[in-house]
């Protein structure tokens, strides 16, 4: 498999985001100089963690500057999940190679989360876990099902983390269930029960983006 650099995160990203939203790609295996404040978070964390949430925290203010935002700090709460500055909402997501973060206004984009997976199957030991039984039926009509069922891993993972801001609360990946469009470079991930202020049946649409290896998922609800 190739084995692609975070410029290509950026371009599949880019193409999957409204120009309202600023998006940046920095390298995880790199160095990078993350605020003495976020770093509070992972006191004593090992070498390749640090790395890759430092490369989150540089590639959030990259993108807070081509936003027209000053370059602020982006601690981690409690629940683990970036605390974003007001008036702004974003996302980090990060993969061996590659780490994205996309930020926008909070009065042009409610909903705003990314996820970046390495385009490789599903492993079956992952697939009751990950898939209710009405995605396992559809993936058994699929020329590829390992292929699609990552993408629904990886729309999960993103419709997750755009809910999360708004709902605050932790469920598994049977709470969401996602439908692929026909050319899978679209998804709508349903509830699938109630979780509040989301009812069920309540549906988060979102975007997916594949090459050279990787495959970028987004979500992006206007204001």
């Amino acid at each position: 498999m190739i084995q692609a650099d975070h410029t290509t995160a950026l371009m599949l990203a880019g193409a999957l985001l409204d120009p309202v939203i600023a998006v940046s790609a920095t390298d995880p295996r790199g160095d990078h100089a993350a605020y003495d404040e976020e770093l509070a978070a992972i006191p004593g964390a090992v070498s390749k963690r640090l790395r890759e949430f430092s490369a989150g925290r540089v590639a959030a203010r990259q993108a807070m500057a081509e936003l027209g935002a000053p370059p602020l700090a982006v601690p981690m709460g409690s629940d683990r999940a970036p605390i974003w500055p007001a008036p702004l909402v974003g996302t980090i997501t990060h993969c061996d190679t590659a780490c994205l973060a996309a930020v926008a206004w909070t009065g042009e984009v409610r909903m705003l989360a990314l996820d970046i997976e390495e385009d490789t199957p599903l492993t079956d030991d992952l697939l009751d876990t990950v898939c209710t039984s009405a995605e396992r039926r559809w993936l058994d009509t699929q020329p590829d099902p390992g292929q699609a069922a990552k993408a629904i891993f990886s729309a999960k993972e993103c419709a997750y983390k755009a809910q999360y801001p708004l709902s605050q609360t932790l469920f598994d990946f049977q709470t969401l269930e996602v439908e692929l469009g026909d050319d899978h470079k679209q998804f709508v991930a349903r509830f699938t029960r109630s979780v509040p202020p989301f009812a069920q049946g309540d549906q988060i649409p979102g975007k997916i983006a594949r090459g050279d290896g990787l495959i970028v998922t987004s979500v992006a609800v206007r204001a």
